[in-house]
């Protein structure tokens, strides 16, 4: 947890203070690094200038169910109301001012029936069912969705659902005698739903929490694993092949690869190769590189897509070329802001308070969340009638 404070002596010693925001010592700089690789592919692909990087979404959910499968399954006890103010302060702060600052700078403007959509889009994500929305409105990879800015926390959504589903296992897994056979069978399940959607030809399984735990499960499944003793040759290799695989995935997948599709499995398997291989040269060297862009990416996912969707608002033509590189440097502006103003304070305040008043500051998020979304609902309905 972020619990130092920066003393008066330390201020004025910005190197020492963006190492500390960039290179926490309490976290493993190789996933960082992953994540960063993760996000960079999203962005490249939201961007227009690569095909396949929408599976970077895919390498965020192997690593988000390797770190809740250390939060929640093999923490002994476990503490629900630890784990739950934890995932509230980290993820909750910076969606709720990314929405309310995109709406409040474009809901005034647009025509009714683009705010009546925007605005129910934004009330959704609130609540972490954005998904949902998106499987009933635009599909994720057609033209119409450049005019829904918040159309890209679908993913956000369907984390906070699977928090939902491994708090619950957390707390029933101590009566559950083989809690390793409990997960292989959810995986595995999961995965046979993927594959008959994928063959059934439904590209809206695209959103579902259904047809995605098995990727969750696949980086919980790594804390099952025995210790790998193979030779560094053979691990930095296997590391260098996975590597590889995710970045030519992310070039040359077609969007006929996308989840649900057999073809997700590969950048699947090879970031959980990777965490699980985390003493590697490829890891150490390669990845830490990108380090600095994972420990913000949760605040580059939130602010790249709005960005660009206010920017082919406002352009005249369709933003691409030297207009888009000044907009995504725009948004990593604004996730730097997001991450030192909003992420860092609220973590660092949640590691600091008694718990009772954590639990209260939990609560008030909650609540100005749902009143926010409330509000956005009633927009939206009022838009709609005019």
């Amino acid at each position: 947890m972020l619990q130092r404070i920066t003393t008066p002596s330390e201020a004025g010693n910005w190197p020492e203070a963006l190492r500390r925001v960039f290179f926490p010592i309490d976290r493993r700089r190789d996933v960082d690094g992953l994540r960063g690789l993760a996000v960079l592919l999203v962005v490249l692909f939201h961007a227009g200038w690569i095909r396949g990087g929408f599976i970077g979404v895919d390498v965020f959910i192997v690593i988000s169910g390797y770190f809740m499968g250390r939060s929640a399954l093999l923490q002994s006890p476990f503490r629900p109301v630890n784990f739950v103010c934890r995932r509230l302060y980290r993820l909750l702060p910076a969606l709720l001012c990314m929405i309310v600052a995109v709406c409040a700078a474009m809901l005034w403007w647009v025509l009714a029936s683009d705010r009546a959509d925007i605005a129910l889009n934004g009330a959704y994500s609130l609540v972490y069912l954005s998904n949902l929305w998106a499987a009933g409105h635009v599909g994720y990879f057609e033209g119409q969705s450049i005019a829904y800015p918040f159309l890209h926390t679908w993913s956000l959504s369907l984390e906070m659902q699977f928090y939902t589903i491994i708090f619950f296992m957390a707390l029933f897994l101590p009566y559950v005698r083989h809690r390793g056979w409990a997960i292989i069978g959810i995986f595995v399940l999961s995965l046979v739903s993927s594959v008959t959607a994928h063959l059934h030809g439904d590209v809206q399984a695209y959103y579902s929490i259904f047809d995605r735990m098995w990727q969750f499960s696949l980086g919980t499944m790594i804390w099952l694993l025995p210790p790998f003793r193979i030779s560094s040759v053979a691990a930095n290799l296997v590391s260098a092949v996975a590597c590889a695989t995710i970045v030519l995935a992310g070039l040359f997948y077609s969007l006929n690869f996308a989840c649900p599709s057999y073809m997700s499995v590969l950048p699947c398997l090879a970031a959980a190769a990777l965490i699980a291989l985390p003493q590697t040269w490829v890891s150490r060297t390669g990845l830490s590189l990108l380090s600095p862009l994972g420990v913000m990416s949760y605040s580059v996912y939130l602010w790249h897509w709005p960005c660009i969707v206010v920017a082919n608002y406002l352009m005249v033509f369709s933003v691409h070329g030297w207009v888009m590189a000044c907009v995504l440097a725009l948004a990593l502006v604004a996730s730097f802001i997001s991450y030192v103003c909003v992420e860092r304070i609220g973590l660092a305040y949640e590691g600091r308070v008694a718990m009772p008043v954590r639990v209260r500051g939990a609560l008030c998020l909650v609540g100005t969340s749902g009143l926010v979304a409330l509000g956005l609902s009633i927009i939206s309905a009022v838009s709609r009638v005019h």
